[in-house]
């Protein structure tokens, strides 16, 4: 069970991040309705995961707190406040090097593994997915984006761009550029040098190592 005691200080010190990062203090305790289901979305999301990623103070956590902050930003956007989902998405993008716009379908369960430099553009990407840092996923310059299946990881400094789609319970490894590739369910997708990229069937599940809950 999450403790909600995650959330202390957390109102206080984004109104402080906000200040000091965009010049103007955002008080999250004027918009009460939202935060309280901003922290709903983001607790079911964490229940997925293994504890040892549980936060004590989700303000400490920085993959948690920015996973919480993509949270906020599209609550906010949803509910048409988009200058304070703005604000949330600047302060996501200075504070933790991550760029997440708050239009952005995220799934409802995600999990970020030090993100820092990654960019999530726009596709359609289903739950039990892991990014870790510099990740770039988003469009060609046709307009055509990725489709990502339940249960994927990208790990450090993979892409994939354009018309992708991305089976389920397949694994990006280190380095693999994709570009409008298909990749079959059950991939483990390598860079071997000077052969390039290399695909192999999985044998074990992204979820259950992920999200073991």
């Amino acid at each position: 069970m999450i403790n909600k005691e995650i959330f202390d200080d957390l109102i206080s010190s984004f109104s402080k991040q906000t200040d000091t990062l965009l010049g103007y203090e955002v008080n999250l305790s004027d918009f009460k309705i939202i935060f309280d289901q901003v922290c709903e979305k983001y607790c079911y999301c964490l229940s997925k995961k293994d504890p040892k990623h549980f936060p004590r103070r989700l303000i400490n956590h920085s993959d948690e707190y920015a996973t919480f902050l993509i949270f906020l930003a599209k609550e906010f956007y949803l509910n048409e406040y988009i200058e304070l989902a703005e604000s949330v998405y600047l302060v996501n993008r200075r504070l933790n090097s991550l760029d997440c716009f708050y239009t952005r379908e995220m799934p409802d369960v995600f999990h970020l593994e030090h993100p820092l430099g990654s960019v999530i553009g726009q596709a359609k990407m289903k739950n039990y997915l892991t990014i870790y840092q510099g990740v770039s996923i988003g469009g060609n310059l046709k307009m055509e984006y990725p489709s990502i299946e339940e249960g994927v990881v990208f790990f450090p400094k993979s892409s994939a761009i354009g018309s992708c789609h991305i089976g389920f319970n397949s694994a990006i490894g280190a380095g693999v550029q994709l570009y409008n590739e298909k990749i079959k369910e059950n991939s483990a997708v390598s860079l071997r040098n000077p052969e390039g990229i290399k695909v192999n069937t999985i044998k074990w599940s992204i979820k259950s190592r992920f999200f073991p809950l």
